[in-house]
This record gives C-alpha cells, sequence and structure tokens, in this order.
C-alpha cells in the first residue's frame, strides 16, 4: 500500500538537554484541543497530525473524495481519527512509533490476532517506524499551501533534515524563487537571501512574527539580514510570503520570511541527538602562517539536539529547549585578474565606446591570489518557555542566541599597475610590472545574534482573537584585523596574458625574482577594529473576528505596533609609519603554486613580523585618527504602523482588502570632513516619510483540486543605514571606493500577483503556475564609477536612487512523492520535486544629467531553478538528488556598461541516503557540490567576461543520529 503522512511540529530546531519522553500509545491517546470546520478527509487528517503532534499515515486514494465532519474538544488524536472516519469504509490502527493508520478495512491482509503493537504493524504491511524525509516535507509544504489564502511557499525540516544545508540560507535556496548570495570580498561565511530576484535589503525577515535586524556585511549596516548565522534546524517552518496582506511588515518588496520556531503544543514531546562529521575535498591552501582556531585539516564536525515536552496537572506547561554546536577548517582560493584596460592601436588607453578603440579584448591591471584559510564555530541554541491553561490561552516566551566566530587568514600575492602594452592581439598582450606585492591579513570575524520573544494569545467563544507580541534583538560584529603589505619594485619585468579561455591566463618573464625576499620592503601595515552593535525592539496588537482561514461570511483584522531599530559602528585604525625594512625578517615560502596562479609565491610569516618588525615601527598618528573617524556612524529610525483589513468568504471564493498607515522617521550622525580630512566631528541627517498603502487579495476555489490566487500591494524598501550614513573610505586591497548619501528617497512598489494551483492526489502533490508584477520607484542601486588612484583604476560605488525599476516573473513548480505509472521497484517509491523561476528586470538610472537603462535589477538572477528526485527505501529511508541552479546577476551597476560586475551562472549538485540502522538509530550520507563547481564573477554587460574564480570543492557529510 502506497501510503501519505502527515505530522505536526517535525522540527528543525536542535536541542540540548535529553529527558524522558511520554511512550508511544500515550502519545496517542493523550488528550488534546482538536478544532477544526467541515473539510476533505485529507485535510482533516491534517489537521489532527498538526494539532496532536502524532504521525497519521494513510493512502492519499484511499481518502480521496471523502469529507470529514467539524470538530471542538478535547479528545485524544485517536479519538479525533475515529470521529473522522465515522460511516466510512476506512478504519484506524496504531503502532508503537507515535503514528496512525488509516486504510480500507478490506485492505487488511490479515485478522489481528493479538492486540500488541508489533502484530498490527505487521498486519498492516507497515514498518514500524515514523516516516520522515522529502515526502512528508513535501506532503506539508503542499498543505501549507493550500491553507494559505495567499501565495506563500514553506521550508519544512524534519528532525533530521534533508540534505547537508548549513544554514538557513542554504536551505532556503531550494525554495521556489529563492536564491542566496555571499559577501564575495570579506568572503567570510555571512550569507543572504534574495526572493523574487530582489536584493536582500528588500526582504523582511521575522522569527515568530517579530523582525530581526543584522549588522551585515562586516558591520556595514545594511537591511539584509545574515541567515548564515541561523542553523538550517532552527524552525520548525519557514514561511516565505510572496503576496502581502496589511498585517504584514511594510518595508518589503521581495518578500517576507518567518520563521516559526517548534512548540511543544502544536509539535508534540521528542527528543533527538544529531551527531555529525564532514569532509571537504579542497585542503590545498598551506596554513603554516595561519593565527587562530585553523586546523590543516579537511575534518569538521558537530553536534545537535532537541527536547520538547508538556507537563504540569492538565498539561498546560510546554517547554522547547535547543542547541547547536558545528566547526570546521576549510581552504577557499579566489583567483582574481582584477580590472581591465581599453587601448587604442598606438597603446594609449581609452573606453570601449570611444572611436579610436581597436576592438581587442581588455588587458587586465593586476593579477591576485586570494588564498583563505578559515576555521569556523557555530554554536547557539534557543528556550521556548509555554503555558496554555485552556485551549483558549496561549502564552510564550522565546529566548535565543546564535554565535559564529570565523578565524580567517588571507596571503594574497599580487601583480598590479600594469603599463605599456606591446604585440597586442585579440586575445593577447604583453605589459611592464612596476608593483608587486605580496599582503598578509588575519581577520576574526565574530557576529551574534540574540533575542526575546513575548507572546499571549486569547480566543473568544465568538470566533475572535486577541495578540500581543512583543520582542528584542541584539546583533553586534566585531572583527579585529590584522593586514600587513610588502612591495617589490622591479625594473625589468613583464607579464604576457591570454584572454582567450574562460579564464585569463598569464606567463611571466622572471618569476624567480619574485620569490627572493631582499626584494621586498614594507609598504603598510595597519591594525583595525570594527565594532557594530543594532538593536531594535518591537510591540505589537492584533485583533482578528473571524478572519481564519476557514472562516466564512465576514471577518476584521485590526493592529498597531511600535519599533525602533539604533545602530552605531565604530572603527578603530592604527597605522603604522614604514620602515621599509626587508621582507627577508618576515618571509614565509610556502612552497605553494595556488590554482590557476602556475607559480611560487612568497608570503609572509605573521609570527616573525610582529617578533622583528613591528616593535620598531612608529604609528602614524594623524592617519589613524582619520580611519578612525572615517568610518563610525550611528543611525536610529522608528517605524509606526497601524492596519485595518476586511474579509468576506463563501465557501469557494475570499477576498481581504486591507490599508496600512506607515509612518518613519530616523535621524544619522555621519563623520564630518572638509576636504577628505575628517575633522573629529559628526554632521547630523534627518528625515521622515508616511505613507498609506493599500492591498487587494482574491482567492476563489474553481474546483476541489483547482484553485486561483490574485493579489495587489503597495509596499515600500526603507535605505539601508549605510547607504545614508557612510562617509567615503577606500580599500587598497579591492581597489575600491564607497560612500554613502543622506539624500535617498525609501523606495516605493506596486506588487501584482496571480497564481494557478491545482493539488494532486488528495493534496500529496502540487501543480502551480503563477505571475507577478513589481513596479519600483525610486529604487536604490550602487552606482559604479573608475577612478584613477596612483595609476590604479577603483570602482567607486555610491548609493543612487533610479527613476523607476520593473521586475516581472513567471514560477513554476511540480511536486509529486509518487510519481504515478512506474514500473517495478520504482512503483511508489519515485517523488520528484522542481520549481523554475524565470525573471525580467529593468531599471532606469541617471549618471551625469543622462538617463541610462539596463535590463536587470541588482541582485535579480533571469532564472532560478530547484530539481530533486527522492527514492523511498525501506525502514523510513531515503535516497536523494538535488540540483540547484542561479544564473548571474549583478552586485553593482556601473556608469558604463562595461562597469556592470556580479556573480556568474552557477549550478550545485547534492546527495543523501538514509536510513535507520536499529529502531533508535538513523544514519545519513550526504555530498555537496558533487560536479566540484566554482564560483566565478564577471563583469560587462553580459557578465560574460570572468574577473574571478573562487576554488570551493567538495563536502561530504556523516550523521548518526539517536531519535527514541
Amino acid at each position: 500500500m502506497q501510503l501519505s503522512h502527515s505530522r505536526a511540529g517535525l522540527s528543525a530546531l536542535v536541542a540540548s538537554i535529553a529527558l524522558a519522553l511520554a511512550s508511544p500509545a500515550q502519545a496517542q491517546s493523550e488528550a488534546v484541543t482538536i478544532s477544526m470546520a467541515t473539510q476533505s478527509l485529507d485535510a482533516a487528517l491534517n489537521v489532527v497530525a498538526q494539532q496532536s503532534g502524532v504521525d497519521i499515515l494513510f493512502s492519499p486514494a484511499d481518502v480521496a473524495g471523502q469529507q470529514a465532519p467539524a470538530l471542538q474538544g478535547e479528545m485524544s488524536a485517536l479519538q479525533a481519527v475515529q470521529a473522522l472516519i465515522a460511516g466510512t469504509p476506512l478504519e484506524v490502527v496504531t503502532t508503537s512509533s507515535r503514528a496512525l493508520i488509516v486504510r480500507r478495512k478490506e485492505s487488511m491482509r490479515l485478522a489481528l490476532a493479538t492486540d500488541s503493537p508489533t502484530s498490527v504493524a505487521a498486519a498492516s504491511g507497515v514498518e514500524e517506524v515514523v516516516v520522515t524525509g522529502t515526502a512528508f516535507q513535501n506532503q506539508e509544504a503542499v498543505a501549507n499551501r493550500r491553507r494559505s489564502l495567499t501565495i506563500v511557499d514553506t521550508l519544512t525540516q524534519d528532525d533530521t533534515g534533508d540534505l547537508a544545508d548549513k544554514s538557513l540560507a542554504d536551505a532556503l535556496s531550494r525554495v521556489s524563487g529563492v536564491s542566496t548570495m555571499q559577501v564575495l570580498y570579506g568572503e567570510q561565511e555571512s550569507q543572504y537571501v534574495a526572493v523574487r530576484g530582489i536584493t536582500p535589503d528588500l526582504n523582511y525577515v521575522s522569527v515568530d512574527g517579530i523582525g530581526m535586524i543584522s549588522v551585515a556585511n562586516q558591520g556595514a549596516g545594511q537591511r539584509r539580514v545574515d541567515l548564515a548565522l541561523i542553523p538550517s534546524q532552527a524552525a520548525r517552518t519557514t514561511e516565505v510570503f510572496k503576496t502581502f496582506t496589511a498585517d504584514l511588515d511594510s518595508g518589503a518588496i521581495g518578500g517576507i520570511i518567518n520563521i516559526v520556531p517548534y512548540s511543544a503544543f502544536e509539535g508534540g514531546e521528542k527528543f533527538f541527538v544529531d551527531t555529525f562529521a564532514s569532509y571537504a575535498t579542497y585542503n590545498d591552501v598551506p596554513g603554516g602562517n595561519s593565527p587562530g582556531g585553523y586546523r590543516d585539516s579537511p575534518w569538521g564536525g558537530g553536534i545537535k539536539q532537541l527536547w520538547s515536552q508538556r507537563f504540569g496537572s492538565d498539561r498546560q506547561f510546554g517547554v522547547v529547549l535547543s542547541s547547536v554546536y558545528q566547526q570546521r577548517s576549510y581552504d577557499e582560493t579566489k583567483r582574481n585578474p582584477n580590472g581591465r584596460a581599453y587601448y587604442t592601436a598606438t597603446g594609449a588607453t581609452t573606453t570601449p565606446i570611444s572611436p579610436d578603440y581597436n576592438g581587442y579584448d581588455p588587458a587586465p591591471t593586476a593579477f591576485v591570489s586570494y588564498d583563505f584559510t578559515s576555521f569556523v564555530e557555530n554554536y547557539g541554541g534557543s528556550m521556548l518557555l509555554e503555558f496554555s491553561p485552556s485551549s483558549s490561552w496561549y502564552s510564550s516566551l522565546m529566548l535565543y542566541d546564535y554565535r559564529q566566530r570565523e578565524d580567517q587568514t588571507t596571503n594574497a600575492p599580487t601583480l598590479r599597475a600594469f603599463t605599456g602594452i606591446t604585440d597586442q592581439t585579440q586575445t593577447t598582450g604583453t605589459l611592464r610590472i612596476p608593483d608587486v606585492r605580496t599582503t598578509f591579513a588575519y581577520d576574526r570575524f565574530d557576529t551574534e545574534s540574540r533575542g526575546a520573544i513575548f507572546k499571549t494569545r486569547y480566543e473568544f467563544a465568538n470566533q475572535s482573537r486577541l495578540e500581543f507580541r512583543a520582542g528584542y534583538n541584539d546583533n553586534t560584529f566585531d572583527n579585529p584585523e590584522n593586514e600587513v603589505i610588502y612591495q617589490y619594485r622591479p625594473t625589468d619585468s613583464y607579464v604576457s596574458y591570454d584572454t582567450s579561455g574562460d579564464s585569463v591566463s598569464f606567463t611571466l618573464s622572471d618569476p624567480q625574482s619574485m620569490l627572493v625576499a631582499s626584494n621586498y620592503s614594507l609598504l603598510s601595515a595597519t591594525d583595525v577594529t570594527t565594532s557594530a552593535q543594532g538593536e531594535a525592539a518591537e510591540a505589537r496588537l492584533d485583533y482578528s473576528l473571524n478572519f481564519d482561514a476557514d472562516s466564512l461570511g465576514w471577518g476584521l483584522k485590526a493592529g498597531l505596533g511600535l519599533r525602533s531599530f539604533d545602530m552605531q559602528r565604530d572603527l578603530t585604525d592604527t597605522t603604522f609609519t614604514s620602515d621599509r625594512s626587508s621582507l627577508a625578517l618576515a618571509a614565509y615560502d610556502p612552497n605553494y603554486t595556488p590554482w590557476m596562479w602556475n607559480y611560487p609565491v612568497l608570503w609572509i610569516d605573521y609570527d616573525a613580523y610582529n617578533a622583528s618588525v613591528r616593535p620598531n615601527l612608529a604609528v602614524n598618528a594623524a592617519t589613524s585618527a582619520a580611519n578612525s573617524l572615517s568610518q563610525d556612524y550611528s543611525y536610529d529610525e522608528t517605524v509606526s504602523y497601524g492596519y485595518i483589513s476586511g474579509t468576506y468568504a463563501t465557501q469557494s471564493t475570499r477576498v481581504i482588502a486591507g490599508l496600512r498607515a506607515d509612518l518613519a522617521d530616523y535621524s544619522a550622525d555621519v563623520p564630518f570632513s572638509v576636504g577628505g580630512v575628517f575633522q573629529n566631528a559628526f554632521q547630523h541627517y534627518s528625515g521622515d516619510y508616511s505613507y498609506l498603502l493599500p492591498s487587494l487579495n482574491v482567492l476563489h476555489d474553481l474546483s476541489d483540486r483547482l484553485r486561483l490566487k490574485a493579489g495587489y500591494s503597495r509596499t515600500l524598501g526603507r535605505p539601508a543605514p549605510e547607504d545614508l550614513a557612510r562617509a567615503e573610505t577606500r580599500n587598497d586591497t579591492t581597489f575600491s571606493i564607497s560612500r554613502g548619501n543622506p539624500n535617498l528617497e525609501p523606495r516605493r512598489a506596486d506588487n501584482v500577483d496571480l497564481a494557478l494551483e491545482y493539488y494532486l492526489d488528495g493534496g500529496s502533490g502540487l501543480l502551480s503556475l503563477g505571475g507577478f508584477v513589481k513596479n519600483i520607484k525610486d529604487d536604490i542601486y550602487a552606482l559604479k564609477q573608475e577612478q584613477l588612484v596612483g595609476g590604479v583604476p577603483y570602482t567607486v560605488s555610491t548609493p543612487m536612487n533610479a527613476n523607476e525599476s520593473r521586475l516581472r516573473g513567471i514560477e513554476f513548480q511540480y511536486i509529486e512523492n509518487q510519481i504515478p505509472g512506474l514500473p517495478g521497484f520504482l512503483a511508489g517509491k519515485l517523488g520528484a520535486s522542481v520549481n523554475v523561476s524565470r525573471m525580467w528586470g529593468e531599471m532606469d538610472y541617471v549618471v551625469n544629467d543622462v538617463t541610462l537603462h539596463v535590463d536587470r535589477l541588482l541582485f535579480q538572477r533571469d532564472w532560478l531553478a530547484n530539481g530533486a528526485l527522492f527514492y523511498k527505501l525501506p525502514r523510513g529511508g531515503e535516497v536523494r538528488v538535488a540540483y540547484n541552479y542561479g544564473d548571474e546577476y549583478y552586485d553593482g551597476i556601473g556608469a558604463d556598461p562595461w562597469l556592470h560586475r556580479g556573480p556568474q551562472q552557477r549550478g550545485q549538485l547534492d546527495f543523501t541516503v538514509r536510513y535507520r540502522v536499529l529502531d533508535e538509530w538513523i544514519v545519513k550520507l550526504q555530498a555537496v557540490n558533487l560536479l566540484d563547481d566554482n564560483l566565478n564573477l564577471g563583469y560587462g554587460e553580459a557578465l560574460s567576461m570572468r574577473r574571478a574564480e573562487m576554488k570551493k570543492g567538495l563536502t561530504f557529510y556523516f550523521n548518526l543520529i539517536y531519535k527514541p
């Protein structure tokens, strides 16, 4: 018999304590509050499973077309199911693994000779295990989509996970229309989520409805939330809202990501421990000069735990405790043929749109190999305390604290400032090398996110509900960085380049001279500590009347709230005066040829530098003081809001109309400079804005399986604090200059959505097709312009308001847990899930009073796709193969098309197999990035010209899970 299954609260939160659970039989017979309206039987069984925390297994074919009566009151899961199937040709049997089985009576192949759970399971032909894995996750995602009144996708984790996603960001990239982006210069583990091709700064991330904040991107103060900090199993379910109603936060254009914590009342009692080891194949970078916790080893590992329990005389108290610890050492190499120069026939520099351009491929202006060694630790946990003395009243207090610490060492040999091109052809040329450098940098990135959320809800007898929430979120970032640069100025060294391949290659005229330590002298030495802290507090009150998903007739929902957000960043710089001492005092020969570099390199021994060079260096007080001020700022923001929504629902149609008032005021204090010299003073900026934001959503059931959803909303994209408050700064490692713009206006978006959803096999599968349009006024982009500094082109980035942007898209999803019509061993065993998104963007922006057009938005990918095949094994096991693809996207838009830049397209193939080896033990084997795809960066209008490649390698995981 082919079975579907439903289980509420299969959490991916991990936990810290082991206590005894109630027996399975007790779990099935415990009285809980069951409340549901008349609906299809498959949906009703899902509701019982969700409200009781008991697994319910059934065949979609057996329950198809069956209607279930309304239920209300205290009863066990077994009693509820018996009431639902009364008068049908179905029966319910129990197992010792906290599961109930619903099946047709005539399908019983054996008479039950005893009441023992083992014989019941054997007679039913069902193994005595709780079914988990992809099929469950898909089924719950489909059920959530069907219950939602708007377009909402969900990421559901079971206790043992599906793939080796290190973080919530990794896991969310498998949701339709969702992609991730990284910090591509700092290279730390930060990772952010974009929804529907909209920059991560225009998402809103919340935990149980209370907004999270982040001092993301090395304390830069952007609105993107670093979800690499949150473990992939930190939530039972993560909701991705793609259409907006008035009760949702208005500060989102891409989507709203809501992390739903695990609950002992909704998810049931459980305990598990997940231990794992990891192995990374790329471990080529020597670690002999790496400070901190880095271990020159490809091995890592960790442990995740969860304990959930209800207690008290009436089981009115609940507690969920979770924790996680994971660590790994890893290597990465980013080879960067940085910059590009266009030439005339006589060898003079020009632009590609100039009439005298010779038409040859641009020549590089630098070659850099960034070789990283990193050690990363993630640890933390959460505690949820719950109290529900009756079915009408529920209260909870959640505390969480997650921390990530990364020790990162960067060694960067650099050839730069090329001059005097000769022998140029379409793809080749020779340039003189006037400047050779070797750089050492050590960073300790320390990020912490912690918070507290209080919630209380009371449900009145007239189908109305009053809910109050209050929360506090604190996010900190600290990074002490030590950087040392030595320089060699050759007089007769040349590089010959070749652009004919996918990557730029080069040969050197005298590579041996670059390995002579005495040729190098100290150029610069700095110690910089960046500290940033953001704090947010929010309180909101919501009231609803007859506004539930199954309510009929007129309904009302209204609320108001207040949120404050404060952020400060402080930089302390110590710049030493160079004594031009020889690198021979602190040379380190790693006997290493970097990936795609083809020549041995010379690095810096930081311990030797500290012992023999640094004690003799004087501090440049003036430069240190100026640099210490250059990136300091503070930002304060207060948002108050109120909303009202009305709804009218029939058996087949629901209309929700709402209006939200959003009022914001902000202020920023920015370092003040005169002629580029900071004056140890701050300039104060302030502003405010207010908007009325309407929304309208319509849901119509064309049939029992076919549903139409449509929506319109107006939302905002608030400028990032850094965009408003950042003073001009220069980075000589990435050849970039950045500055803020205090005159930015918030974006305003009109969002239109339409989706058709078809539910397969009684709800176990989904076929959906949807489209959306977003018209964005005053969009914000980072204008990229080039400026020569010491003969080297630096990219100058300034945030600006665009005239207007537009995004259109189509989203397709297909989920089928049991592909029909398959023969033999595939029958009833093979499932699939596919989602594909296609986006078209366009943006107008102004440079020097000239309006320019680009057919893309920042961070927008044209194509996103996920595909997975999963095969069911005995004993609740599974084999799964998944592929994730993301098209290229701009992370910077230039004043000219050849200045556009960003990551090129990339795919990733992952694999996992899971099997229950004993009743209480599960084994998982996983492989990530099986095709060894690299992360590549490009530039130009189509990003087709390669500007950097990052080698990441494969990672393998072995998990041993104890789950009684």
